[in-house]
């Protein structure tokens, strides 16, 4: 086989995401008395987008990202509630997200059973462990490397860099296989640490991240036919 390993994106990519924060939101912001619709999701989404691409390009700490998309949120909509306080009880429930990606499961056991399988996410930590557990994946996994714990978050090179001293041995970049679902957090990653990369890309979007993809799939499955028998 080509690859010795695969990092392999949990949000987007293995998690749904989107279904676990749109959950979230409307659940949390129901509990602080508010009443919204698609509209105040929109702005909150695009508020929390924003903060994150800011600190993949290391422009701002993940805890800026915390303290700040609700309060944000907030003065947009103008609602006069604690941002913090909603916060946390957003983090709480996003925890408890753990649908997975059709097809996720069978191909993660596939695979496990071929590769060390490392995940690799720029989560919060405690949100992330606990959403691989309840959806059942964290037993495919060697290890969860996330970058809170990590000290750098992907695109870094340096987040790749520790994750290659912490599995230890002769495993170099050029024998692992990349899988993500985002051109500037996960592929360009990819690209300055020396992974291939495999884009997973249901929605068909055009790249213009300006990075390089070995291989772009539309499916999970696909990884069965790219990576087998």
């Amino acid at each position: 086989m080509k690859y010795r390993a695969l990092f392999l994106d949990m949000d987007g990519t293995f998690l749904d995401f989107a279904a676990a924060e749109r959950a979230a939101f409307f659940s949390a912001m129901k509990a602080a008395g508010a009443s919204v619709s698609e509209r105040e999701y929109r702005i909150y989404s695009a508020i929390n987008d924003g903060l994150w691409k800011s600190f993949e390009r290391g422009e701002i700490q993940k805890q800026q990202i915390r303290e700040g998309r609700f309060g944000l949120t907030f003065e947009k909509i103008g609602f006069p509630g604690d941002g913090i306080a909603v916060e946390k009880d957003y983090e709480r429930l996003l925890g408890e997200g753990h649908d997975l990606i059709p097809h996720a499961g069978e191909v993660l056991e596939f695979l496990a059973d071929r590769y060390p399988l490392y995940a690799v996410t720029n989560g919060f930590a405690a949100v992330q462990r606990n959403r691989l557990h309840m959806a059942g994946i964290d037993r495919y996994m060697t290890d969860l490397f996330i970058s809170e714990e990590i000290g750098y978050q992907k695109p870094k090179k340096e987040f790749f860099d520790r994750c290659f001293a912490r599995i230890g041995g002769d495993l170099s970049p050029s024998e692992v296989l990349l899988v993500g679902d985002s051109l500037t957090s996960d592929i360009r990653g990819a690209n300055a640490a020396g992974l291939d990369a495999c884009w997973f890309n249901p929605d068909r979007k055009a790249n213009g991240a300006g990075v390089h993809v070995e291989y772009e799939i539309r499916c999970l499955t696909r990884l069965k036919e790219l990576l087998g028998p």
